[in-house]
């Protein structure tokens, strides 16, 4: 994948985040899970069958980030196909399905270990509430 096409995934993937967050912003019953939700998370977009894109994303004080990278200190490390985890974003795949599911390169739909903080199943547990947009 050349530096181009890693750009504009990234851009893309980083926007889609953003705008689900916003939106979960506009309803009020979401706004304690936003504000307490406090993750150290890389995510590896994985595009090729032998490339993965990280990114990383960290949530603190209602304030959330996405950058490019890993981060050396996590909480918690998740691959999937960017593909894979726009259809979870929008609701069309549930978290059973990214779990159990197979990816178009064979491998689970999504894929993920504890961080260097010990602390990764009650984050994954959360980040469906975080990043799945609500049913209107």
């Amino acid at each position: 994948m050349d530096d181009a096409a890693q750009e504009t995934l990234y851009l893309t993937f980083k926007t889609v985040i953003e705008d689900v967050i916003a939106d979960k912003r506009k309803n009020p019953k979401n706004t304690k899970t936003l504000e307490e939700f406090r993750a150290r998370i890389n995510m590896g977009l994985h595009v090729e069958e032998d490339y993965i894109l990280w990114v990383n994303l960290v949530a603190e004080h209602g304030n959330y980030s996405l950058n490019k990278g890993q981060l050396d200190e996590y909480d918690l490390e998740i691959i999937a196909d960017p593909e894979d985890l726009m259809y979870f974003t929008n609701g069309e795949y549930s978290t059973l399905k990214m779990m159990t599911g197979k990816n178009r390169f064979g491998k689970r739909k999504l894929r993920y270990t504890g961080g260097t903080t010990g602390r990764n199943m009650g984050i994954l547990l959360k980040l469906p509430k975080i990043l799945v947009l609500d049913k209107k």
